[in-house]
């Protein structure tokens, strides 16, 4: 039995994988009806726009998880190469942090001091920008150092960091929001998890070099092969900016905190679809990367990008009738059968909405291991314009519901890179993977 678990369990990066990635999710399905009796539906609402506050950041985010992840993947083969790629990772990400912060800041005077009655739901907005900040910053921390466990593919110790920092980072809102009822205290109590939980990675993933900790390493040579690379992730934020924060922006400017408080609910329940998908298919980066640096026979990279495709189709299809069949007593149970009454068919799009997301991962992943960050990028860019315009032209006829049929939209793009994935992994288009880089 030991010897079973040891080889299906233990080494399988796809079960360490929904570990990780189902960490978050779980967790905050566990703290989202705790937070929301805690902080009430006007104060719930607050808190979501805190979170999409933070997302604003990604305008000038270089992706740290996935640019960490493919330069340790690439030097994971030379003697101390990955430790020093880390290094160098954490110079590039940090550069781009300060960038954010100044602007952040500036951003902060002008609004506090040319539009000073600005308030959401009788909160200035003003006081809930930098909790916002605080939590964007810990996360990019956060996840560069799990980008680095990720790129020695150390899934096992990748996931089990995450599990116990993501149960703890919640541990600390929901205690906040208990103790205080408020939505700003409760946003810096999860910004110092996120901290505690990057400093724990940091050390985990320093040990295996013999070190304690990581330093940036200033090398402009290698940062900006980096930045060449990271740019298009760049491209990548904004598409995620469109897509985690513009929306609750939308819904909650449009029609109020309390709106936003039940869009996010519908959301974080839905997401749980992709979120698996994203766990089970994140090997193939580091993976496909791998096998183009160093194939263990000809085409070994393009076997494993349409196995992985294969499998994500059934997952995705699975999963998602799933929860379509328990959407009703989902909904009940986070919401209560009072409030979540009138709001199925909005849920039910979102579910939908999510599955149809959740059919890319394995194309996601495996574009980024080919080095073609630039279509993924494009891709999901012109997604979140899409689903932006729908939003806008749909939210006074169809409301709430407008959101979901943006997802629906971003969803429906994204998949464009199933095609190309697939075009790239054709045994006859040999050179295409490496020409992708360029």
């Amino acid at each position: 039995m030991r010897a079973f678990l040891s080889r299906h369990v233990a080494g399988n990066a796809s079960f360490w994988g929904l570990v990780e990635y189902g960490a978050g999710p779980a967790a905050a399905l566990v703290a989202l009806p705790l937070l929301f009796r805690q902080l009430g539906t006007v104060g719930f609402g607050q808190y979501s726009m805190i979170i999409a506050l933070a997302g604003f950041g990604n305008a000038a985010n270089l992706g740290a998880a996935v640019t960490a992840t493919k330069l340790v993947s690439e030097r994971a083969h030379e003697p101390g190469g990955a430790y020093r790629a880390a290094g160098v990772g954490m110079a590039l990400i940090g550069c781009a942090l300060a960038v954010v912060s100044a602007i952040a800041m500036l951003l902060w005077l002008v609004v506090g001091l040319g539009w000073p009655g600005a308030t959401f739901g009788g909160v200035a907005v003003t006081l809930l920008a930098m909790p916002a900040l605080a939590v964007y910053l810990t996360q990019q921390y956060d996840q560069l150092l799990s980008g680095c466990l990720k790129g020695r593919e150390d899934f096992r110790a990748t996931a089990l960091c995450e599990a116990f920092s993501r149960a703890g980072t919640m541990a600390l809102a929901c205690a906040a929001a208990l103790l205080t009822a408020s939505p700003t205290w409760t946003a810096l109590a999860q910004a110092l998890g996120l901290l505690l939980a990057g400093t724990v990675k940091m050390f985990v993933f320093s040990r295996a070099y013999g070190h304690a900790l990581l330093r940036p390493v200033i090398d402009r040579p290698a940062m900006m092969a980096a930045f060449r690379f990271s740019r298009w992730s760049w491209l990548n934020s904004l598409s995620a900016l469109a897509f985690g924060s513009v929306d609750r922006v939308l819904v909650g400017g449009l029609m109020g905190p309390a709106a936003l408080a039940i869009y996010t609910v519908g959301v974080q329940v839905g997401q749980m679809i992709h979120t698996a998908s994203v766990a089970v298919f994140q090997k193939a980066m580091p993976r496909v990367s791998r096998l183009l640096a160093a194939p263990p026979f000809p085409g070994a990279a393009e076997r494993e990008v349409r196995r992985q495709m294969l499998w994500n189709l059934a997952l995705s299809a699975g999963a998602t009738l799933a929860v379509l069949a328990a959407s009703r007593p989902l909904l009940d149970l986070m919401l209560g059968p009072a409030i979540a009454a009138g709001h199925l068919h909005t849920f039910r799009l979102l579910i939908a909405a999510s599955g149809l997301l959740s059919l890319n991962a394995a194309a996601h992943f495996s574009l980024l291991g080919m080095g073609n960050s630039r279509a993924v990028a494009i891709l999901n860019g012109l997604g979140g314009l899409a689903m932006l315009a729908i939003m806008a032209a749909l939210a006074a006829s169809a409301g709430e519901q407008a959101a979901a049929w943006g997802r629906m939209a971003y969803a429906a793009i994204t998949l464009a890179g199933v095609a190309l994935a697939i075009r790239q992994s054709r045994p006859e288009f040999q050179g295409a993977m490496p020409a992708a880089t360029r």
